[in-house]
């Protein structure tokens, strides 16, 4: 009977060494050939894709453009891209020191385009917020349609407005914004 029990355990253990190395063929995806030789196999399930980062993503255009502000672009967007998006550049701008046009943006990127020194939007006189229409207000680098016509509707309703504070309170601007615009504003003129 001894002899029997060593022969059955000669048995099992090469049939536990058959099955563990064919388990493992399995599990790497390996399919033996009648040479011997390893062949990977086609997953049986369907690769899942992580998540990956968001599809687009936020910039920030500033100095001489047509339109400053915030931007939303496709990943692998360029920064002629968000100066594009940005109404292009302002005459005034430095053509000697323009950002790389090629350079692809990445998330919360900023692209300024210097003003030239000098500049005529520099130098430029004064638009009065107080008697101004909203096309003499849509002049202003980074003053949207939008922010003229509600200027000109606030100003109407409730009276001149006294300093650029006075503005940015009443119509909840942000820092950048009046800052930006504020460059071009005067608040002379009191109305009736």
């Amino acid at each position: 009977m001894a002899g029997f029990n060593t022969v059955l355990s000669r048995r099992s253990r090469r049939l536990a060494v058959v099955v563990v190395v064919a388990a493992a063929a399995v599990a790497t995806g390996a399919v033996m050939t009648s040479r011997g030789a390893a062949r990977p196999a086609a997953a049986a399930t369907p690769a899942v894709a992580a998540p990956g980062p968001a599809a687009t993503l936020l910039v920030f255009v500033s100095g001489a453009v047509v339109h400053p502000g915030l931007y939303e672009l496709a990943i692998g967007s360029r920064i002629a891209d968000a100066i594009a998006d940005a109404g292009g550049i302002l005459p005034s701008a430095d053509s000697g020191k323009l950002p790389d046009m090629a350079a692809v943006v990445h998330d919360g990127h900023q692209v300024n385009v210097p003003f030239a020194k000098g500049s005529s939007a520099r130098a430029s006189a004064r638009i009065d917020a107080n008697s101004a229409g909203v096309a003499e207000l849509e002049t202003i680098p980074g003053m949207t349609p939008e922010l003229a016509q509600a200027i000109v509707d606030v100003r109407a309703r409730w009276g001149p407005f006294a300093s650029l504070s006075d503005l940015r309170g009443s119509l909840g601007i942000d820092t950048a914004t009046a800052t930006l615009i504020g460059k071009h504003l005067s608040f002379l003129t009191a109305l009736p």
